[in-house]
């Protein structure tokens, strides 16, 4: 999405022609596979860890840290394995993502406008917002060091970037229509009627 969007505010007049059908199909079907290949590497250390003790996973989903942490033998390779995965499948994306804005909001800068500025970051903002609270939470939870001692605060993290993010996302999309918008001030403007008069 990302890309899209800097494609259309920085070639306007190109965009059409550099995405076409097979561009689409790329960029949908690329992401897919190299997602395979990057859980597929610590999830096949994993499997190949000794468990001997407790089988009860200190999460809500069958995770990989937490299953790690279970193990008998030495965890150290298949969480090195994550984290290592988790950089290239969370950071490395992210880091393209803000690429992309910042060269989106330089351009946009240069618009003498405010009616286009305002359209060109009402375009923006939605996505921006989505893979900041997916990316950061998911950052904090696979990519920080691991210690002797688990955060606490992982299993709302991950609910954070499992649940919340999937959840509040069409909303956050949704806010952009101005029909929308209209409905939910009557609606807002019905509830304060309601509960004050």
């Amino acid at each position: 999405m990302a890309f899209d969007r800097d494609l259309a505010i920085n070639n306007p007049l190109r965009y059409l022609s550099i995405m076409n059908k097979s561009h689409y199909i790329e960029l949908a079907v690329a992401p897919w596979i190299i997602g395979f290949f990057i859980a597929a590497i610590p999830t096949t250390i994993t499997v190949e860890l000794e468990f001997c003790g407790p089988n009860e996973v200190n999460h809500f989903f069958c995770d990989l840290a937490p299953i790690q942490n279970l193990a008998c033998s030495n965890p150290l390779a298949s969480n090195l394995a994550t984290s290592l995965s988790a950089l290239f499948a969370s950071v490395l994306p992210f880091m393209i993502i803000l690429g992309f804005y910042i060269h989106i909001i330089a351009t946009i800068s240069k618009i003498k406008g405010t009616v286009g500025k305002q359209k060109a970051f009402s375009t923006c903002s939605s996505h921006l917002i989505v893979a900041t609270l997916f990316y950061s939470s998911v950052i904090i939870v696979y990519v920080r060091p691991k210690g002797s001692q688990r955060r606490y605060y992982d299993k709302y993290l991950t609910f954070m970037y499992t649940a919340i993010t999937p959840t509040i996302n069409p909303f956050i999309y949704t806010f952009r229509n101005r029909d929308v918008k209209k409905v939910f001030r009557n609606l807002l403007n019905q509830f304060l009627r309601l509960i004050f008069f």
